[in-house]
């Protein structure tokens, strides 16, 4: 900002306006007819000389904000006058107003009038929230300093920001915008047009387009419509989500799955959000089941259309986003050509007209209240004979010629069903993404107002202990802290290696992908449930956003595949690798087998391995990684053994799936389990240096908490003693110990602006 200002120096009855003036242009970039308005509020203003209001006056002018340097002065000037007053006189501006300028004790002067006119100025500058007023009130307190972390956190930030940065700060100055103000309300219908609103102010920003080509009016950047999500989930979660049915869900089935003509015709208009659009897949009666969804898409050669049609009530499209305010869905149903049935394909099928009538064949409902997310407009949509043009068939991995007949490039119709679905990877990842910002959030909140919340103390009369000190309250928020970060890692490794897929990862991205979102979900639900009884009362408070938080984001772990159906199908991808070693190195592959067992043998039997209690050990980056490795690797070989016994029983093999599906989802487990401390490494190795200690930390507590957690594992398989398992928890408290002093730095490194933030109990600054 630059500005020239009159030299005047600052009285107290400028002072006595100077909070107002300085919290309006911190809160919002203040539009002219607002700033017309504030001109004449301060010129009606009986306690202020001539003078007083030609210095006021001059910072009316939109186009000449106050400058940094003037911000400065301003602050240091309230905070010099607001010092001499107790925390309680600093509670609302007008008061504390009132306080510092002395106003109302002169001639002919009242505080009533003093506070009337301050009102007005008030209700002229937008300031009709704690957020805005706490941008200045908290800044006065007095009760603490902040201390200093033992890390940049500038530059811990920037590692979590990564090749994202700029435009990841981008979006965190336009969620402060008034715009996308976090507002509690109730009634569903309101909600949704607030957050279709925003929803299109999110298109006009651009910031729809990334993912699209250039040709489309996009920006051919899939990390950057990733980034956009993941920062989006530090606002309102019905927002992300309702972004992310629209551009992401409905606009990757148009371009995924669709051909140029579709392209051309619909792409530019659905990413400016004049074309609204929903994803159609789900149904009542098969959920995770899609290959098994029943609506089918029946072709009609005498006039080149498909007809859409659902069977029966239970075959209704379920919970479908963005119904309501939907013109068109891509409808997943199965093809039938010639009276042949060639599996789940997609079609776009108009549900409304341009005045939002129902077209004829379509009925749709509103779901109702649901837990959370009452923002997005859910719906179950039905078809009766519905006939589209063939050209609404989205025929990029299946189409019909001008004959009638089928033709596909991938003739196994179950490879191009999962082919078809491979779109739905982005979404995993995503939701992943989302959940990890909520549970970033949730920390943030739990973690400044443990460091201001005081309980008891060593005497009944003397001074009360933070509760951030209390080691039990260290045991609740610090190690979810740690998996935080951590999963954050893995899912950024994850998005990159998907961005730069040519296809030969393919397989490998969507095992992940379902992992890394079946855990940082799982993760997210646990972690905001334990940040909320963190904050005891004040976090059952609606203003404190775990309501919120907890009811928007409960939904993550059925979202996009349920988490134990997910697992189930990330144990099948480890299998098929394992599987796949063998068959591409033959005998080499089975002493290399043979060998690792024989080698897990010997850690299992090696006293002095079971038993090794040192902290140097334990806290290593090689023994962390080798209990990893171990739980992996053994539960692997038990899974595969059991699986062959019932094999060679002749055993039916679906039989033998749900024989061994538990054991299948511990062999997920330990497999995203390690992929996550894989990542972290890398994170660390890649790191500057001023933050590797930190993130060290944070590896060696992540590590040292998923063994603690999975120790009866570890007892069953011989592979540690309890005293080694004991010896565990007291190294693992002493990282949880040491990490205390840099807890606010992890969580001020997250770079949640405070309107994002947005609890009371947590937006407290430092003098």
């Amino acid at each position: 900002m630059t500005t020239t200002t009159k030299d005047y120096s600052i009285n107290d009855r400028i002072l006595s306006v100077l909070p107002l003036m300085y919290v309006g242009w911190s809160d919002s970039v203040l539009s002219p007819s607002e700033m017309k308005v504030i001109r004449n509020v301060i010129s009606d203003m009986d306690f202020l000389t001539k003078e007083d209001k030609d210095y006021l006056h001059q910072w009316t002018d939109p186009s000449n904000p106050p400058s940094e340097t003037i911000f400065k002065s301003w602050l240091r000037q309230i905070r010099s006058k607001a010092s001499k007053l107790d925390d309680s006189e600093k509670h609302n501006l007008i008061d504390l107003s009132i306080k510092i300028g002395n106003v109302g004790v002169g001639p002919g002067q009242t505080s009533d009038r003093a506070r009337a006119a301050l009102l007005r100025l008030e209700k002229a500058l937008v300031i009709d929230n704690h957020l805005s007023s706490g941008l200045l009130i908290n800044k006065l307190s007095t009760k603490r300093k902040k201390p200093q972390s033992s890390f940049p956190i500038a530059d811990l930030q920037a590692t979590l920001d990564g090749a994202y940065a700029p435009l990841k700060d981008r979006i965190r100055k336009l969620l402060r915008d008034p715009v996308f103000e976090l507002k509690h309300i109730p009634d569903k219908d309101l909600y949704r047009v607030h957050i279709l609103g925003q929803m299109k102010a999110l298109a006009k920003q651009g910031l729809s387009a990334f993912s699209f080509p250039e040709v489309y009016g996009g920006g051919g950047r899939h990390g950057d419509h990733i980034a956009v999500f993941e920062m989006l989930a530090l606002a309102d979660l019905s927002l992300t989500i309702k972004f992310g049915v629209q551009f992401g869900l409905f606009g990757g089935a148009l371009f995924h799955l669709g051909t140029q003509k579709h392209h051309k015709k619909y792409v530019e208009a659905m990413h400016r959000a004049e074309l609204l659009g929903c994803f159609a897949m789900t149904e009542t009666g098969h959920g995770s089941n899609v290959k098994g969804i029943r609506t089918t898409a029946t072709y009609k050669h005498s006039t080149k259309s498909i007809i859409i049609h659902t069977p029966d009530r239970s075959a209704g499209k379920e919970y479908i986003g963005n119904a309501l305010h939907s013109e068109m869905a891509a409808v997943f149903a199965q093809l039938i050509v010639d009276n042949k049935n060639h599996g789940v394909h997609a079609v776009l099928v108009p549900l409304r007209d341009k005045t939002s009538n129902l077209l004829p064949g379509i009925e749709i409902t509103d779901s109702g209240y649901k837990l959370g997310l009452n923002g997005v407009d859910n719906g179950r949509i039905w078809f009766d004979h519905v006939e589209v043009p063939i050209e609404n068939l989205l025929d990029k991995y299946g189409s019909i010629d001008e004959s009638g007949h089928y033709e596909s490039t991938i003739k196994n119709p179950s490879r191009r069903f999962f082919t078809m679905l491979g779109a739905l990877v982005l979404g995993r990842i995503s939701v992943g993404l989302a959940s990890v910002s909520a549970t970033k959030k949730s920390l943030t909140i739990a973690t400044k107002y443990a460091l201001q919340r005081r309980q008891f103390g060593p005497k009944e009369d003397g001074p009360e202990t933070v509760i951030m000190d209390y080691p039990s309250h260290m045991e609740r928020i610090i190690p979810a802290l740690a998996r935080t970060y951590a999963y954050d890692f893995a899912l950024h490794d994850l998005a990159d290696m998907h961005v730069g897929d040519d296809g030969t990862d393919s397989r490998k991205i969507e095992t992940l992908a379902a992992g890394l979102k079946s855990k940082a979900t799982w993760h997210a639900t646990e972690t905001i449930q334990i940040c909320r009884e963190a904050c005891g009362g004040k976090g059952y408070l609606t203003e404190n956003q775990f309501a919120a938080l907890k009811a928007d984001s409960d939904i993550f772990t059925t979202f996009e595949g349920d988490n134990t159906v997910l697992m189930q199908l990330v144990a099948k991808g480890v299998l098929t690798e394992f599987k796949q070693d063998f068959h591409n190195d033959g005998s080499m592959a089975i002493i290399k087998f043979l060998f690792r067992k024989a080698n897990y043998k010997v850690s299992e039997y090696n006293f002095i391995h079971k038993r090794n209690t040192d902290y140097h050990h334990l806290s290593s980056f090689e023994f962390i990684k080798e209990a990893f490795d171990y739980r992996l690797e053994k539960s692997l070989i038990k899974l595969s053994e059991r699986m062959r016994k019932y094999l060679r029983r002749k055993m039916d093999p679906y039989q033998a799936f749900l024989k061994t599906q538990i054991h299948m989802i511990d062999v997920a487990d330990a497999y995203i389990d390690q992929v996550t401390l894989k990542s972290f490494y890398r994170k660390i190795e890649n790191s500057k240096e001023e933050v590797k200690q930190i993130l060290t930390r944070l590896y060696q507590l992540y590590g040292l908490d998923i063994i603690y957690a999975n120790r009866g594992w570890f007892l069953e398989n011989e592979y540690m003693d309890g005293v080694k398992t004991k010896a565990i928890r007291r190294v693992r408290a002493k990282v949880i110990q040491d990490l205390r002093p840099d807890v606010e730095g992890l969580v001020d490194a997250f770079g949640i602006p405070s309107e994002l933030i947005a609890a009371p109990i947590a937006l407290s600054e430092f003098s």
